[in-house]
């Protein structure tokens, strides 16, 4: 009989460190799989949305995004998509790397930024219609 007891012992102490494995495993195992940008033509000054899709577990954790470096932000990741989305104001004309990351993984796409027409209006103005318009 003792030996019976000492089975059922070990196999409820695996079980349980299984279970607090998976209850930690969402921030543990949270991935970007892949980050695009709305427009297929970003223009200085205008508004351009950056997506970065997440595993299901990535859902738990916000998505750092960054312009060569620099911070734009974080967004929480919406359940049920498994997307987090930020608006993204690109200053510079030229080449960028932008980052989508999460405490264990990142993604990044490499996009060139056209310069503003110089007859444009701004953000949203008409300059900013070849690259999708401005994204209120």
């Amino acid at each position: 009989m003792g030996k019976i007891q000492r089975v059922g012992f070990g196999a409820g102490a695996i079980g349980a460190m299984a279970t607090a494995a998976v209850l930690a495993a969402p921030q543990a195992s949270a991935f970007v799989i892949n980050v695009q940008l709305a427009s297929n033509n970003p223009i200085v000054g205008c508004a351009d949305v950056i997506t970065a899709n997440v595993d299901i577990t990535g859902v738990v954790v916000p998505v750092d995004f960054s312009d060569n470096g620099v911070s734009i932000g974080s967004a929480a990741p919406a359940v049920g998509v498994n997307q987090a989305t930020i608006k993204w104001y690109p200053k510079t004309a030229g080449a960028h790397k932008i980052t989508a990351s999460q405490p264990l993984s990142s993604k990044s796409i490499d996009v060139t930024v056209s310069a503003a027409n110089p007859f444009s209006s701004g953000s949203g103005g008409a300059g900013c219609a070849a690259s999708g318009g401005s994204f209120g």
